[in-house]
Parts: C-alpha cells; structure tokens; sequence
C-alpha cells in the first residue's frame, strides 16, 4: 500500500481516483434499484440509496491507500455497503419484525464474503420477494471482487466474523421495540468477559460498522501481508475506530431518536458529561492504536475526518444545546490543520 502523508494528497487521490469509479458504480446499482418489480423493495432500495449514499463515499476513501487496486477495492465497497444499507432499510422501514426473516436477509452479508457460496432464498420469510435479482447481482459482484484480492484467504475469517456481529446486531435492533434491549443485553452477555472495558451499548455500536471490513479488505491486496498486520488492523479498528464511528452516528441522532422513540446508544450513558468522556476516551484509543498500524497517518486521518464528518451534520447546532456542547469538546480533541481541513470538506459534502 502505498504512503499517504497528509491531508492534501488523500483528498486529491479521493477526487482524482476514486469517486469516478464510485459514482459509476452507484449509478449502476440505482439503475438497478430503480427496475426493481416489487413496490415496496424498489422503494426501500432507492430510498436507502437516496439517504445513505455517503456511507459508500466514506468507505471508499480506504481505496486512497491502494490505486492499483482502485477498480477493484471501489466496487467492491460499493456494492457491499449498497447491501448493507438496503437491508438496514428492509428491516427498520419495510414490513417485518420477525428475527427470522432478518436472519435470512442478513445471510448474504456472509455470502457476499464467500467467493464460491451459493446463493440462498433471502427473502424466505417475507412476503415481498421479488427484486428483480437486486440482491442476488449485489452478493455474486463482492464475491467476484473479493476473489480478485490477492491475499484474500488471509483476511477472510475476520472479515467473515466482523460481518457476523453486525448481522447479529441488525436482528436484534429490529425487532419489536420491547423486545429489543433484553435481546441485545442477552447477546452481550456472551462478549462481555473479552470486551469487559466497553459498556454493552459500546460494544453494540462498535459492531454496526462496516469499515473494518473495508480496511481489511485494503490489506488483502498485498499478497505478503503477516498475520501480526492483519491482527493489528483488526484491533485497531474493532472496538477502536468502529465504536467512534457508529457513537457518531448515534450522537447527531439523539433529538431525531428521541423524538422518534427509535433505539440510540448513545442515550444510554448516565449523563452529558459521562456521554463526553466516553466518546473522548475513544477519540484517544483509536488514535493511539493506529499508530501501530501500516500507514499510520492515513488511518490517523480517518479518525479526524470521522469526527469532522459527522460532527459537520446539520443536526449539530446550537437549538440542540446537548449536543452541540458533546461536539464542541470532541472537535477540541480531534484538533489540527487535518481536522479543519477534513470539517470543511465535510461541510461541502454533506450539505
């Protein structure tokens, strides 16, 4: 992987080589999205695309670090956070709260990361089925790309283990509002002892992030990548960058949440302050953990335009005092000319 060393370089590669392949890609499954047969898988595709087009824009930043790779680590990201999404969708805004059925759905997930499996009925348990093979195209692109990775074989079982988890929250989360936080306490229960340092809701947010996988999936290119890399990369990211990630997320969602009555993890910390230092403590951990990693500063920069990104979110404003004060002080933190850099660029992506 090649070395990336400060802001300016990452943001002209991201411009320069990555987002034309992106927007290619995008546009092609939109395309797809938009034929779909069924009304209302049609509708939750598209409507998740509309939504959640950044999720792929902010995981094909990873594709920066390998050019050579680029029209294949691109799609490949695409096309498996476009699932992702998609399902996130079907589960949270369609017509179901049956695990099962999100089970199902969520098997091509793992699918998706098994070059070689077959394919299964995902939409089993629904009553909406047909997608005009939307879901099934999406599967059979990641395992052609993934298979093209040199070091594939070696990264896969992390990957196939990070994918699990978030599956395993996505049913969870989803299913009848008062059922929801018995099943994922119960869940955290068989992960506590190896994560005791993280509270459940912590641990839960750190395993609804997709860019692990994507970091993972940037190291497969070399094909003399050691297990002591792929480990390091794995630690770093899982809990460290993935719990930043998705805490972010929860954050600038805690109003909309709230007024919503929709499960927000970041709701759960005692109090204000405590909801702070938690965020800052992984601000602090993420950054002290890349620094071991290949290519530190391009993975200490994804921690600064992390909190840049969300923190640039238009819910982030003074008529939102409780979070607009956790920002300011999480902003403080993730201080420097990168950190502005990447606020500014946000704000011009975002809005």
């Amino acid at each position: 992987m090649s070395e990336l060393r400060n802001p300016w370089q990452l943001l002209y590669r991201v411009y320069r080589h990555v987002q034309p392949v992106l927007e290619r890609e995008f546009a092609a499954w939109y395309r797809k999205a938009q034929a779909i047969p069924n009304p209302e898988l049609g509708k939750q595709a598209q409507d998740s695309m509309n939504s959640k087009k950044f999720h792929c824009q902010g995981g094909c930043v990873y594709a920066a670090q390998v050019i050579p790779y680029v029209e294949t680590i691109v799609p490949l990201i695409v096309a498996y956070q476009t699932i992702s999404d998609y399902l996130d969708n079907l589960c949270d805004r369609s017509t179901s709260l049956d695990p099962e059925d999100f089970r199902q759905l969520h098997y091509s997930m793992q699918d998706a990361l098994t070059p070689g499996a077959p394919l299964r009925d995902y939409y089993l348990y629904r009553e909406d089925k047909n997608d005009g093979g939307f879901l099934a195209d999406l599967v059979q692109t990641c395992q052609r790309y993934a298979a093209k990775l040199p070091a594939y074989s070696k990264i896969q079982s992390k990957v196939l283990t990070f994918s699990c988890l978030y599956s395993d929250l996505q049913v969870h989360k989803h299913i009848a509002q008062h059922l929801r936080e018995k099943a994922l306490l119960d869940w955290w229960d068989d992960h506590k002892e190896r994560f005791s340092y993280l509270q459940w809701q912590e641990f839960a947010a750190v395993t609804g992030s997709t860019i692990g996988i994507f970091a993972l999936f940037c190291l497969a290119t070399d094909e003399k990548v050691n297990e002591e890399t792929i480990e390091a990369v794995s630690e770093a990211y899982f809990p460290w960058l993935c719990g930043l990630h998705i805490l972010l997320d929860y954050l600038i969602d805690l109003e909309e949440d709230r007024l919503g009555g929709d499960l927000n993890f970041v709701s759960y910390y005692e109090s204000e302050q405590v909801a702070t230092e938690r965020l800052q403590f992984f601000i602090k951990q993420a950054k002290a953990s890349v620094k071991r990693l290949p290519n530190p500063a391009f993975h200490r920069m994804i921690v600064d335009g992390l909190v840049a990104f969300y923190l640039a979110d238009r819910k982030v404003n003074r008529s939102q005092p409780h979070i607009y004060t956790i920002a300011r002080q999480l902003l403080k933190q993730a201080k420097g000319l990168p950190s502005v850099l990447f606020y500014v660029n946000s704000l011009l992506v975002r809005r």
